[in-house]
Order: C-alpha cells, then sequence, then structure tokens
C-alpha cells in the first residue's frame, strides 16, 4: 500500500511540474508577444514620422512659382499616347 501512495505522490508532482513548466512557458510567449506588439506600434510611429519629415522636405525644396508657371504653354497636364 505505501509503494502505490508513493507511485501516486511522484505521479501528481510530475503532472504539478508539467504544469508549472507549461504555465512558465505560457507566460513567457505571452510576454514575447506583447513586447513585440509594442516594437511594431513604435516602428509604425516612427515610420510615420519619417514619412512626415520627407513630405515637408520636398515642400521645402518646391517652389511656389513651379506650381503656377507649367513649363510648356497651354499644358493641360494631359498625357496623349
Amino acid at each position: 500500500m505505501l509503494l502505490q501512495i508513493t507511485y501516486h505522490d511522484k505521479a501528481t508532482q510530475t503532472k504539478t511540474e508539467e504544469e508549472d513548466t507549461i504555465e512558465k512557458i505560457l507566460k513567457a510567449i505571452t510576454t514575447l508577444c506583447t513586447k513585440v506588439d509594442s516594437m511594431d506600434n513604435e516602428i509604425q510611429k516612427l515610420k510615420s514620422k519619417a514619412s512626415q519629415q520627407h513630405d515637408y522636405k520636398n515642400v521645402e525644396l518646391r517652389r511656389s512659382e513651379d506650381g503656377k508657371n507649367p513649363e510648356l504653354k497651354g499644358d493641360d497636364g494631359k498625357l496623349f499616347v
């Protein structure tokens, strides 16, 4: 009878250790997913900021006269092929 109880206790202990290991793995995966999401959000912010800076740079490089005087008189912007 004592042998059966000891065997049962070991089986229960092993199961508990496996459950603890699985729980630790799931917590680690959850933490990693949260960090990846956070990094993705930060990357999107940086891309947006870089895009806006690029747009501002182009605005500064464009002369106001460029939009008012077309290179060719009578150019209506249509391309005939």
